[in-house]
């Protein structure tokens, strides 16, 4: 019973997690620049800071503009760096796997990987909800 309260209760936390980490955004919002500069799912620093020239536009005049400018660069680099968060952790799910396929029936070996197993996936869930509370918060003082 209490494993099957903690699978629901994560399926709850993915669904959730995936919803607010990728927003419903409208093609006409989008700028033909956005896509360019990324690597596998990782955004460049000025993603969302460009014109439809592809050049990087003015910060303006004001405090609240170049802040909001500033916001915007802070949230990529903190985007990205959770997202290698997340890569790394996916790596050490299957190294937890292959440390429980290649125990030999050792229980020491194989409660080893499963360990490695449970606190990557923990490790991943945490910084799956990261991405999406960077992705809600930006989102929020409209940057």
């Amino acid at each position: 019973m209490k494993k099957i309260i903690i699978a629901m209760s994560l399926m709850v936390i993915g669904s959730l997690g995936v919803s607010m980490t990728f927003p419903n955004t409208s093609f006409a919002e989008s700028n033909k620049c956005d896509k360019k500069g990324r690597i596998l799912t990782l955004k460049p620093w000025y993603d969302g800071l460009t014109k439809d020239d592809c050049s990087i536009k003015d910060p303006g005049s004001d405090a609240d503009s170049q802040a909001n400018f500033i916001w915007k660069i802070v949230l990529n680099i903190v985007d990205d760096l959770l997202q290698l968060i997340g890569y790394t952790t996916v790596g050490y799910i299957m190294y937890g796997g292959f440390l429980m396929m290649t125990s030999n029936g050792a229980p020491d070996k194989a409660a080893h990987g499963r360990k490695t197993i449970m606190s990557a996936a923990i490790g991943l869930a945490i910084a799956l909800a990261s991405v999406a509370l960077v992705n809600f918060i930006s989102s929020k003082i409209g940057v």
